[in-house]
């Protein structure tokens, strides 16, 4: 599993590796698509639909989500249903949080795809 090295305003350092907005599921990190979430949405604190079937496939015991510096990413309802209804525990904490939390989970090979969202 990938090992979150740092977090700052607009950065995660993954595995060694500089990305801006992260996904992790299994053992594969991916650049949030920034431009797609912006057409869509007009910002990238809103959870896109590909975003929600990367972060339920890979049979994660535990979705984390780092919601931002100030907790701006909202989680929509319809998809903390989808969670629940898959038997996958969620947890939202914010970002300056993510390391510890992911890294321990990690550590105790706990199964866990994440979605880290690094402003706001």
């Amino acid at each position: 599993m990938p090992k979150i090295d740092k977090v700052s305003w607009g950065k995660v350092k993954v595995d060694g590796r500089q990305y801006h907005q992260v996904l992790i599921v299994g053992d594969e990190v991916m650049e949030r698509d920034k431009p797609k979430l912006k057409k869509l949405f007009g910002t990238t604190h809103k959870i896109g639909d590909w975003e929600q079937e990367k972060l339920l496939s890979d049979s994660p015991e535990i979705i984390l989500i780092a919601n931002g510096w100030s907790g701006i990413l909202k989680v929509d309802e319809e998809f903390k249903r989808k969670i629940e209804s898959a038997g996958i525990e969620l947890r939202i904490v914010l970002t300056p949080k993510v390391i510890k939390e992911y890294n321990l989970l990690i550590k105790e090979k706990k199964q866990v795809n994440a979605l880290i969202h690094t402003t706001c």
